[in-house]
């Protein structure tokens, strides 16, 4: 994929998708980021050929908050409770679907444990997908995925990328204990099952030197033992130009009880999700062309284990 086309793709509006029916309530539907983000689509459903001028006028309110509330991203909103009540009278939904939309409010406005942190929309958005999804297949071309850090790397890892903002050592902190945290409760749930593809560069760098990397590729290893819950691949570097040249990491989130799959790009200044089936198979399409230029799963932790006892003692 080329520059200029990932440029396009970010520039379409990243939550503009097809409409769906949600279905039946279930365990997923639960969870506060899935709860929101179905809404947001049963929202846009309802309102079907309706422009947004027209309902907003309606709800003598503004088409900008039918626009959050029809967006399941970070810069979504809930509606109020007599907001979405007058908004369901507008679309004439019978009682049984009135009550499951509110139940869904109800479900989306719950805060997910990492609210009680200094954690950004987009970043909590991402943990609470993670959180629900059966699948999680990630690239990262330069480090070790977050789900699978030690803290020492985790904190190597934030303090320099947080240098330039001259980050407070109580928010990297922060960051850190939040990343434990998603490891530990990834572990307890046993989902989802996370297929990470590793550039060879990631193993290879020092970061916070030789016995913090010493310990992240022990630990590596024995995680990649668990297959119940990780596939590991390594990216070598004899694989020579692949199919994310251009691209330094993404993650794609399945969430298939109700049908919703979702692309991640983190950056420096803004984080990314875009759920237009286009771009999920774009980069669903990348992923398999990654499978198939890594090493399988016993050759990469052989290779782990090459680097590991390279390291000096």
């Amino acid at each position: 994929m080329s520059f200029t086309t990932l440029l396009k793709i970010l520039s379409r509006h990243v939550w503009d998708v097809p409409v769906w029916h949600a279905g039946p309530m279930t365990s997923k539907t639960q969870e506060p980021t899935v709860a929101r983000w179905v809404l947001a689509r049963e929202l846009r459903r309802l309102r079907g050929d309706r422009s947004a001028a027209q309902v907003a006028k309606a709800l003598r309110s503004q088409p900008s908050s039918l626009g959050r509330w029809e967006s399941g991203g970070p810069d979504g909103q809930v509606p109020g409770v007599a907001r979405l009540e007058k908004l369901l009278e507008v679309y004439e939904a019978d009682s049984e679907e009135a009550e499951r939309l509110m139940s869904l409010r109800e479900a989306a406005r719950t805060p997910g444990w990492w609210q009680g942190h200094d954690v950004e929309k987009p970043y909590g958005t991402f943990i609470g997908l993670e959180e629900a999804a059966a699948d999680v297949s990630a690239y990262e071309a330069q480090l070790i995925p977050g789900l699978l850090q030690t803290p020492d790397y985790t904190h190597a890892v934030v303090r320099a990328g947080h240098a330039p903002m001259r980050a407070p050592v109580e928010d990297i902190s922060d960051r850190v204990a939040v990343r434990m945290k998603r490891q530990e409760a990834w572990l307890s749930r046993r989902t989802p099952h996370v297929w990470a593809i590793i550039g060879e560069a990631a193993p290879r760098t020092l970061v916070g030197g030789t016995d913090v990397m010493r310990d992240q590729l022990e630990h590596l290893l024995k995680l990649a033992e668990q297959q119940d819950v990780l596939t590991l691949q390594i990216l070598p570097y004899a694989a020579g130009a692949h199919a994310a040249m251009e691209l330094p990491a993404f993650t794609i989130l399945e969430v298939a009880d109700v049908g919703l799959s979702s692309v991640y790009l983190e950056g420096p200044t803004m984080d990314i999700f875009m759920d237009d089936p286009k771009d999920v198979t774009t980069y669903q399409r990348v992923f398999e062309h990654l499978r198939k230029s890594a090493l399988n799963s016993s050759d990469s932790r052989a290779l782990i284990t090459e680097i590991l006892e390279g390291l000096p003692s």
